[in-house]
Formats: C-alpha cells, sequence, structure tokens
C-alpha cells in the first residue's frame, strides 16, 4: 500500500532572523511529515549582520553577506511569502496580510529583530538613519557614499556623526572612514576632509568589554583621526545638526545611529508578554510565558532572568534548540532548555583587514583575528547558501530495470509542474490521430491546425470559444500558485483576440487534515476569483477532488463574431513577429525545484507570469494583427511552428532579439532543463542555422507557464504596435523575426 503524509498541523515562522535560518535548514536536512512550513518575511534576500562591517569596508560583495531565503526555503519544504504583517489574532491563530487571505496557524515562532529606538532621541526617525532594518541602511549608505565620494574628489568636505559607543558603531566608524578615504587615495590618519565623529552617551566606549579593548579601541580612533565625544548624551536630531543635552550642536550631513535597541510594539498589542528590558519576554524553552504555541528567538526576545546585549551571537547559537523544540512541541514531546552563555566571543572589524577579539578580560587584535572572523563569518552565510544536494530515491523494486536505467529514471524524478509537466506534442499528435472523432457542422476548424481554443457555431451567428488547461502547483504558495494558474489558462482565449466570458474552475487538493485543506482550497479561490474579476470573467462553477499534490485549472468560455478572430492559420509572407514576454519560465522553475533559483529570479518570473496578455492582444488587433497564440508547454518553437504550418509559411528568428528572464541563460549554462525541454527540442529538425546559436539556443524550446502572446502582423504596423505594447508596461515586447515564404512541403525556421 503506498504511504501518505496528511498535513495536519501548521508552523509559521514570522522574520528571516539568523535563529529561523537554522530551522529551515534543520527541517530540510530532517522534514516533519504531516508538518506544513510557511516563512513570512518582508525580506528574502536578508543580510548577516556579522559580514555588513566587512561589506561597509569593501571586503564583501552583496551577494557574500546575504542569504537567499528562496532556495532555503524551498530546501526546507516550506511556503514563502513576501509580505508585512498587519496584524497577529492569537485567539483565532490567524495572521492578517495585506491583500491576501489571512494565514491560520497551530504554532508560530517569532524572529523579527529588533532596531535602535527612535523615541530615544527626538526627530531621529524624520534626520537621521538608523543601523537596522541593515537593507535600508545600506541603500541610504551606498547613497552617502556616492555623495561623499563625489564632493571629496572635486576638494570639497562632507560631515557625519555616529550615534552610539557599542561595538556596531565603532565597527562601522572604522570601516566607514577606512572605505571612503581609500577609494578616494587619502590617508585616513590625516585627512581632514571627510570629518566623521562617534558621539556616546556613556563614559567611554564599548562599554560592555573589558578595559584592554576599550583602551586599544579609543586610541585606535584617535589615530585614525575620527573624533570621539563621550558622556555627550544626544538629545535632538535637526535637519543638519544635532542638540546633546547641554545645549550645545554639532553639524552633520549624515547622521546613524545605532542606540536604544527597541522591539517593536504590533507583538504586545497581539497579547505577548513584554520583559523588563522591553522585548518579548521568552522561557528557557524559547515559548513566550504568555503564549505555550507562540515562540520567540533573537534580538527581539529576553530569556526570563537571564537578560544579554543584543548580538547576533545569540540568535546563531538559539537557532538549533528552537528548531529541536518546533520539532518537539508539534510532536508533543518534552522542550529542551536554552540558557545563553554569560560570556561571548566579540569580534570587531576594524575595515583594515585587522579585528578586535574581546571575551571577558581577555584581548588580542591583528590581521590574524580578521581571518578568524572572516571565516566565521563566510562559513555561516555558506552554511545557509550553499545546501547540500538530497539524493531522489526511486520507490520501485530492487533490480526491477538496470543500472543504466535507474540511472535515467533517478535524473528525471523530479519531474516539473506548471507547462513542465505537459505531455510532449509528438505522443500528444499520435495518439490524437488515432482517435475517430465524430463532428458536425457546428465544431468549426482551423485548417492545418490546431486553434489555442475550440470553435463552436451558435445559432446566433456567434462563436463559442472553449479552452480547459491544467496544471500542477510549482510554487508552495497556494494563493500565487491560484493567480498566475488563472492567467496562464485564460490566455488561450486572449491569444484569439477576444475577452473570457466564464470560467468553471477544476481543483485537485492533497490529502490534508480538515481545516488546513479548507484553508488551501480558500487560498486557490480567492486567488482564481481575483484574476477572473481582472478579466471581468465570471465564474460560473466547477469541481474539487482530492490528489496528491495541489493542481488547479480553468475550462474558459468566450463569444465573438467569426471574423474577428485571432487565428493560427491566417499569417502571411512578409508579417513581422512580435513576441511581447521573455523566455525562460521552464529553467527557471527547474532551477527553483532544485535549491537553485535566487530570490530576484524567481520574483522576476512570477512577475512576468502574473501579467495578463489581455492588453496585449487587445493592442495587436488594434494594429492588425493576423496570426497569433500564445508560448506555453511547447515552447517557442513548437507553438511557432504550428503558426507557419497552418498559415502555410517559414519563419526567420533573430535570436538574440528574444528576451531571456534574469537567470534563464545562467540555469542553462548549468545544464538545468524542464522536464519537457528534451521533448520540445525534437522540433529542431525543422530549424536552421542552429549551430552558429547555441548560446541562446535552449530558448527556444524551454517549456512556459503564462508566456507572451507570439502575433504575425504587416510590417507598416510595427513601430507604433511596439510602442503601445511598451506604454502598457509589456517591457521585454520585441520584434523577433519574420514569416517568409515557403519553398516546398516542408515548413523550416532560419535562425538569423
Amino acid at each position: 500500500m503506498k504511504s501518505v503524509s496528511p498535513t495536519v498541523k501548521h508552523l509559521v515562522l514570522l522574520g528571516g532572523g539568523h535563529s529561523h535560518l537554522s530551522v529551515l535548514r534543520q527541517f530540510g536536512m530532517r522534514p516533519l511529515p504531516g508538518l506544513a512550513i510557511t516563512l513570512i518575511s518582508r525580506d528574502i534576500f536578508t543580510p548577516y549582520s556579522g559580514s555588513l562591517p566587512g561589506y561597509l569596508a569593501g571586503s564583501y560583495l552583496p551577494e557574500q553577506m546575504h542569504i537567499d531565503l528562496q532556495p532555503l526555503s524551498r530546501f526546507a519544504g516550506a511556503t514563502l511569502i513576501q509580505h508585512e504583517v498587519e496584524r497577529v489574532d492569537l485567539t483565532s491563530r490567524t495572521i492578517a496580510l495585506k491583500d491576501r487571505p489571512d494565514i491560520p496557524f497551530d504554532i508560530l515562532s517569532l524572529n523579527i529583530g529588533s532596531k535602535p529606538d527612535p523615541e530615544y532621541i527626538v526627530g531621529a526617525s524624520e534626520f537621521a538613519t538608523a543601523v537596522k532594518p541593515i537593507d535600508r541602511f545600506i541603500t541610504q549608505w551606498e547613497s552617502w557614499r556616492q555623495s561623499i565620494k563625489s564632493r571629496l574628489n572635486e576638494g570639497g568636505s562632507f560631515s557625519m556623526v555616529i550615534v552610539g559607543g557599542g561595538p556596531a558603531s565603532v565597527e562601522l566608524a572604522f570601516a566607514t572612514r577606512h572605505r571612503l578615504l581609500q577609494e578616494c587615495g587619502l590617508d585616513p590618519g590625516k585627512d581632514e576632509s571627510f570629518k566623521l565623529t562617534l558621539v556616546t552617551a556613556d563614559q567611554e566606549i564599548l562599554a560592555m568589554h573589558n578595559n584592554r579593548v576599550r583602551n586599544f579601541a579609543t586610541a585606535e580612533l584617535r589615530r585614525r583621526n575620527i573624533g570621539l565625544l563621550v558622556d555627550t548624551r544626544v538629545v535632538e536630531c535637526r535637519s543638519g545638526f544635532l542638540v546633546f543635552e547641554d545645549g550645545e550642536t554639532l553639524s552633520a550631513e549624515a547622521i546613524v545611529y545605532a542606540t536604544g535597541a527597541s522591539a517593536p510594539e504590533w507583538p504586545f498589542q497581539c497579547g505577548l508578554e513584554r520583559s523588563l528590558d522591553g522585548f518579548i519576554s521568552v522561557r528557557p524553552s524559547l515559548q513566550t510565558t504568555s503564549h505555550d504555541f507562540v515562540f520567540a528567538a533573537g534580538d527581539v526576545a529576553t530569556v526570563v532572568d537571564e537578560p544579554r546585549p543584543k548580538s547576533g551571537v545569540y540568535a546563531v547559537r538559539q537557532g538549533k534548540v528552537l528548531a529541536d523544540n518546533l520539532r518537539r512541541y508539534a510532536t508533543g514531546k518534552s522542550l529542551k532548555a536554552y540558557f545563553p552563555q554569560r560570556k561571548s566571543l566579540a569580534l570587531m572589524s576594524m575595515g583594515n583587514g585587522k579585528a578586535i577579539a574581546s571575551r571577558g578580560e581577555w584581548f588580542m587584535q591583528g590581521r590574524s583575528i580578521w581571518q578568524i572572523k572572516h571565516w566565521i563569518d563566510s562559513s555561516f552565510v555558506n552554511k545557509f547558501s550553499e545546501l547540500p544536494v538530497m539524493e531522489m530515491k526511486l520507490q520501485q523494486a530492487k533490480d526491477l530495470v538496470d543500472a543504466d536505467t535507474e540511472i535515467t529514471l533517478k535524473q528525471h524524478a523530479m519531474r516539473c509542474a506548471g507547462c513542465g509537466a505537459k505531455v510532449s506534442a509528438d505522443d500528444l499528435n499520435e495518439v490524437l490521430s488515432e482517435l475517430e472523432l465524430t463532428f458536425n457542422e457546428t465544431i468549426l476548424q482551423t485548417p492545418g491546425g490546431i486553434e489555442d481554443a475550440s470553435q463552436i457555431q451558435l445559432p446566433d451567428g456567434r462563436l463559442l470559444l472553449q479552452s480547459v488547461d491544467y496544471l500542477r502547483s510549482f510554487v508552495d504558495d497556494p494563493w500565487l500558485f491560484a493567480r498566475i494558474a488563472t492567467v496562464h489558462c485564460l490566455s488561450d482565449i486572449h491569444a484569439m483576440g477576444i475577452k473570457p466570458h466564464s470560467a468553471l474552475a477544476i481543483v485537485g487538493l492533497p490529502f490534508a487534515g480538515k481545516h488546513y485543506r479548507r484553508q488551501q482550497l480558500r487560498e486557490i479561490m480567492q486567488g482564481c476569483v481575483r484574476e477572473l474579476n481582472a478579466a471581468e470573467c465570471a465564474l460560473v462553477g466547477g469541481h474539487t477532488a482530492e490528489s496528491e499534490d495541489l493542481q488547479f485549472g480553468l475550462c474558459v468560455n468566450g463569444f465573438a463574431e467569426p471574423g474577428l478572430l485571432l487565428r493560427k492559420d491566417r499569417g502571411q509572407a512578409g508579417d513581422a513577429l512580435i513576441l511581447t514576454k521573455a523566455l525562460g519560465t521552464g529553467t527557471l522553475l527547474a532551477a527553483d525545484m532544485r535549491n537553485q533559483a535566487g530570490h530576484h529570479w524567481m520574483q522576476e518570473a512570477f512577475h512576468s507570469m502574473l501579467q495578463s496578455n489581455a492588453e496585449a492582444a487587445e493592442i495587436l488587433v488594434s494594429h492588425g494583427a493576423r496570426a497569433c497564440t500564445d508560448i506555453t508547454g511547447f515552447g517557442l518553437a513548437g507553438h511557432l511552428l504550428e503558426v507557419i504550418r497552418a498559415s502555410g509559411c517559414n519563419a526567420e528568428i533573430l535570436l538574440e532579439k528574444v528576451s531571456a528572464l534574469p537567470g534563464a541563460l545562467a540555469c542553462f549554462e548549468k545544464q538545468i532543463f524542464s522536464s519537457l525541454h528534451d521533448d520540445n527540442s525534437q522540433v529542431s529538425r525543422n530549424l536552421l542555422n542552429t549551430e552558429s546559436k547555441k548560446g541562446r539556443l535552449q530558448l527556444l524550446f524551454d517549456p512556459q507557464t503564462s508566456g507572451g502572446l507570439l502575433c504575425s502582423l504587416p510590417q507598416e504596423n510595427v513601430t507604433n504596435c511596439m510602442k503601445e505594447l511598451k506604454k502598457a508596461c509589456y517591457r521585454e515586447a520585441a520584434i523577433i523575426g519574420q514569416l517568409t515564404k515557403t519553398t516546398g512541403d516542408s515548413h523550416l525556421i532560419t535562425l538569423l
């Protein structure tokens, strides 16, 4: 009997902090069947705080200090939702997100970090920049960096003040001055044009560290000509200057503050208990003291009777305990205890290839310390970026096939979803040709080809168009999947130049507990109706059933006057060929399944798949479009071949004009192909001049989910048509070639 693992509990992780990185990795290494995991995070390309000083000093590129939650979540089998939370209801156990259905949960974990308290200094939120959130600080810092470099290179000056005397402020001062003056060829120890001042209300900097550390750091700041004001409390930030408690002021063109860490208010508004130091109060199990089913870790949490400085080292060490306890709580086992260490090793970058080490009364500094810090920081980032490859296991009897066949089957066991899961064109055509079909005079057929939608003659002279499409989920988010699938299913009707009228839905839901199954259905249908409403298409019925994985499709209806249709057989030699979207969704979805697609790549792919072809079809029709089809499972080459066969033409394609989605060509270079790619490439027998076009050739065979329209139209209408397409935000629309006369019975595509 085949085993099944119905989903019965739902764990939601709020925030992509350091502790949750460990949770995701551990659940990826050792899944818990029956537990669904969802990660909700505002940021997906999340920075590692330990590497920030190295990045500011120029030692790291952005990708060397950031961890991409897209492949990590996929590795963990977690649904990834990029969103800011509007409200958490701990009574109903639901999370409210803007413009999408609420997310129910059984277990909740918070790892949302802290940030400097803007209320600590009047005007800080308006006239200064906080060190956290780090991604926002980096954006502002890069803007300052360009301004400062420009000013200094022109012989001018610039003043910056950093408010705070802790490790973050000291590292920031070292890194900033070193980087900017080095890039401008100036001496950090002597130059006066870039005035950098560190201001702290404490009697000394690095108050939590020993005297040797404080004395050395103070001397190093002076050696590098960095101003230091201690025992000086900033009470207000204004435009261009700070106001001190004694009434004195200090001018500054840029102000950074890293003082008074605070937690956001919404956790306490939800009913979570506040600790004495103002953060979420948690037990040693990392459960909140007010709600057993809510956990919290990292800077936002304080263990009862064990307050510690808000440092990433504690969040990192909490990760393993948090992962174990979430697993244990879900399965009803006793929980482990986490006790933060009394003394922790602090490694502070000096920005010049050296670093300071501090632990208790121990102190060291130098290049060897920086090398240790670099190794630790790089190892942490790599641990969550270079994920282990999990072996695909085949569920078949031993020795049923030979070794070579088993290897081939393993290579193809990770089957793609979306249009990558379609049956190949050759298989489909072979089976269809064997059928004895019954037609009558009301069933209209396009000569020489199969249309995107069937055509039925109605008694009143109109045509009823019908199409059906059905997809396996290619993303773990049911709401996003349903939206893309709906746009995809409507595209066949748009490709024939008409508006969809009504639709019937088909939903396959994986076996799960009743409440979780209901939630998936809710998200699927709300995502579907959102896109149907945008298309002014009515949902008039449907059917649901259980399935092995999440599946969704639509049967779509439309009405048209006979002479107003776009059809595949109406292209003429000399027509320009326009493609309205970039290609590459097939290979990107395949890479995503293998945890090798970054967040930026997938966001661009999802954005493309969510873009409806409705407005593009209207624009093409208004400019005299003739033949048209949408690019889906059989790829550009396969669908173009359908057009030229139906129209009795050949085609010429300028391959360099065919746009590729970000990351698609990189995936091809890694030999990452969608399941249907190999079958699609069989049409290469109809392609000429392929040997010189290997770099981008694979784009032609990539199966598209919710791809763009391919249309032929008169050359004289092309310029105005393209202007309107670009204006309508079809950014990747391009003229990719033309139809040409055929010289024989075969229909060929020549690559130029």
